[in-house]
Order: C-alpha cells, then structure tokens, then sequence
C-alpha cells in the first residue's frame, strides 16, 4: 500500500514516522493543497490518505480539505498517540483492507468495521419491495444490496423524480444522475455505457431501454407507477385487447411492467378483456364510477385555457388513478375496440427512509 500522511505534533509524526518505515509512502507538507497533492500522483488502488490527528481535527481537515470528487483514496485516522485508528471515507472495497495492515504495523485499535455501514446504508430491497420494483436479475439485486451494506457507493441512474431521506448520509452510498423526459437518448447511452462497466449500477426508470448481450452490474429496475386508462368496446376481444395495450405502451417507449393498475369505469370493471389485460401486466384494476369520471377536467393542451377543458373516458379515469399525475399517452391503441390513456402517478420515489 502507498500511504500519504501527515500530521501536527511531535508525537503523531513518530507514529507516522513508524507506520512509513514499514509501508510506502510520503508526508503531506502542504495542507493547503490536498487535493493537488494527493490527487495526481499516482493511480495505486492501494493508496490511502492518513490523517495523525484528534477527531475533531481530521474531520474538520476532511470536510474543509478533501473533497470527495478530488481524491479518489481512503481517508483514515489515526490517533496521534497511534492506539486508535478508523476510517473517515471509504472508497472502494479494500478500504478495511488497508486500515486492517495499518494496525497491524502500528498496532493500533480499529474503530471501524467492515459492518459500520450496515447501521446507516439505505435497505435496497426495501425500496423495491415498498414500490413494488421488478428487478431484471435477482441474483445482481443481492449483489449490489450486499454490496451498498458493505460501503459501496453506487451511482444511480434515472428518468423519474428520486428522493432521499437524509441527503448528507445517503449520497454516501447512492450518487443520484436525473435525465429529463427529453434525454432519452442520453439515458440510453449512459444505460450501455453502464451494462459494460466494471462498477455496479442501479437504473430506476419505467422506459423501454436497449437490449444488451447482458447486463453486466447494472441491476435494472421497473417501479409500478403507471396508471392507464381503457375505453373499451363491449364485444372486444380479450387477447387482442391484452395485444393492443402492450404494443400501444412499448410503442410509446414504455415498460409495461410499469403499470400499476388499471382504471376503467364501473361497468367495464367486469369485462373479460379488462381482466385478461390486468393479468397479463401483473397489475390490478381500479373502477370508478360514471359520475365521478365525468366531473374530472383535464386540459386539452399543455398550455392552460380555462376554456378548454373536457376530460374523455379513459385519460379521466387515469387522471384519477394516478392522482392527476403526468400524461404519457393519451388516447392511443385501436380505436374500433380499445383506447388508453396512461399516466405516471404523482409523486417522487424515495430512495431511503
């Protein structure tokens, strides 16, 4: 390992002196310069910045000093007295590695363990079980749960509003990228770039992405947050009508694992195709009544005119369902037998709780 230390006192710069005569590395002479002088000097993934000072002394050095889009090694203490060390920023997964040799040169008492971000990393199966996500690949959501308990720090990529707890201790494992509804190629280039990378990624969008010979780390995963609306004939044939849905929604780049309910009114609740399509999606019905659906108004362009406001069957029976969320579809599929209206549910998805 490459070790850049520094420190104040006499007595942490023996320790120091000791711990540099058993392992590679330098003292740090300029502590107005961190990140100029860590940052370009060498690409060791063994490589570690220690700090000999107090606590109070190497955090404030830590949140003053070493920016973490700068240096891209480990940041541990040491007590200047050399009987305690622990880890102030972990980077990578060998950060406990290198913590683990410094103690053992110096022996010295580890502070932290590879367990300590198990007590504050957000539960990534909890996220998906709470938003009813579908996970592409099982076994990578394990892997990159596992690997979030451990200290990873995973970017996350997504098309959908995302939100998180406590900002200051969740962006130590999750690295948030927000695309707008009109990046979608930007979306679908960063999705390849991901499934080819060695580091682990999430994706959280209901779009339809670019099929890859394989996924690599990038764990995929589908949010139920979709409502769609039907307006459909009597005499409609079932699985033309579960054809029609699922082609209209992948025409229009969406996922139809993404749909959470259906929304028809009261009288087609019972309708053989509506059931037919709510299983095929994996999702449930929602019915409402007549005169509820013909009270809502939603406008019939994006700019606002307060006289020009109607609402048909299946776009007011989404609007409802989803809360009065944002249109995606409206009005599309065969209109001799089927017509829908899909909208995301409002509301953000929250990462960590």
């Amino acid at each position: 390992m490459y070790l850049y230390c520094f420190a104040r006192s006499e007595r942490a710069k023996m320790t120091g002196g000791h711990l540099l005569d058993k392992a590679e590395g330098e003292w740090i002479t300029d502590c107005e310069n961190f990140v100029s002088w860590v940052g370009d000097r060498n690409e060791r993934a063994d490589s570690a910045l220690v700090l000999l000072l107090p606590t109070e002394a190497a955090v404030k050095i830590l949140i003053e000093r070493v920016y973490p889009a700068d240096i891209r090694f480990p940041v541990i203490q040491v007590t200047p007295d050399g009987k305690y060390a622990g880890v102030l920023r972990s980077v990578g997964y060998n950060t406990h590695d290198i913590l683990s040799r410094i103690c053992s040169i110096i022996g010295c008492k580890p502070l932290s363990t590879p367990d300590d971000r198990a007590d504050f990393a957000p539960d990534l199966k909890k996220t998906v079980t709470d938003y009813k996500m579908t996970a592409l690949d099982q076994d990578l959501l394990d892997q990159t749960a596992e690997a979030i308990k451990k200290g990873a720090s995973i970017q996350v990529y997504s098309d959908m509003p995302l939100h998180m707890a406590e900002p200051v201790l969740d962006t130590m494992s999750y690295a948030p990228f927000i695309f707008r509804s009109n990046q979608k190629r930007e979306l679908c280039q960063a999705f390849i770039s991901s499934c080819e990378a060695d580091e682990p990624s999430i994706f959280i969008t209901c779009s339809t992405l670019p099929e890859v010979e394989s996924y690599g780390k990038c764990l995929v995963l589908i949010p139920r947050t979709i409502a769609v609306g039907l307006e459909i004939a009597a005499r409609a044939d079932a699985e033309y009508a579960v054809e029609t849905v699922r082609d209209t929604l992948i025409n229009h780049e969406i996922d139809p694992r993404a749909v959470a309910t259906i929304a028809v009114s009261d009288i087609a609740r019972d309708s053989d195709a509506v059931g037919k399509i709510a299983e095929s999606l994996g999702c449930y019905v929602t019915s409402f009544d007549s005169r509820l659906i013909k009270a809502v108004k939603v406008p019939l362009n994006p700019t606002y005119s307060g006289a020009k406001m109607t609402a048909d069957l299946c776009t007011a029976a989404a609007s409802l369902a989803s809360d009065n969320g944002r249109m995606l579809i409206r009005r599309a599929g065969s209109k001799n037998s089927i017509i829908l209206t899909a909208m995301m549910k409002r509301g953000s998805i929250v990462l960590t709780e």
